[in-house]
């Protein structure tokens, strides 16, 4: 457990539980990066959460004004970030936007459970991690299990 500040981003996978449930380890793990370190978005990915968090699928978890009170809320606990370049890399290409998020911030981490994200890890000196080995690593200290992915 460092306590230098680390540069962060969540994909939407990673953020839908968090808001969600509240009271579950999503969320508490990511109150604590917000708390502890530096959460980054852009507008791209913003909006694709705002989007995704209003779908009515999601009615039989919270009522939509809870779920639009998070995002307000998360919203007002990031830090901003425009990214200047395009990148094309990611085998789908709606899951860009995040790796241009990153780099513009230039993150420690991409925290994700999209497995064309994972296994782009690691994608110009950001580590591409799910939730579970992004706790163990930044706030436990170790390297837990199903440690991430490598590059063939």
């Amino acid at each position: 457990m460092s306590s230098v500040r680390k540069r962060i981003v969540f994909d939407t996978s990673s953020l839908i539980p968090a808001c969600l449930n509240p009271d579950r380890e999503p969320a508490q793990i990511l109150r604590r990066a917000v708390l502890e370190h530096d959460v980054f978005v852009s507008a791209d990915t913003f909006n694709e959460l705002v989007a995704v968090l209003a779908r009515e699928k999601f009615n039989a978890w919270r009522p939509l004004d809870q779920r639009m009170v998070w995002v307000r809320l998360f919203r007002e606990a990031v830090m901003w970030v425009d990214p200047l370049s395009s990148i094309t890399e990611c085998r789908d290409p709606k899951d860009n936007k995040f790796l241009e998020l990153a780099v513009a911030a230039q993150a420690d981490y991409l925290v994700s459970s999209d497995v064309h994200l994972l296994e782009m890890h690691p994608f110009r000196g950001v580590q591409i991690l799910q939730l579970a080995y992004f706790k163990s690593l930044v706030f436990e200290g170790h390297v837990g299990s199903g440690g991430p992915p490598r590059k063939s």
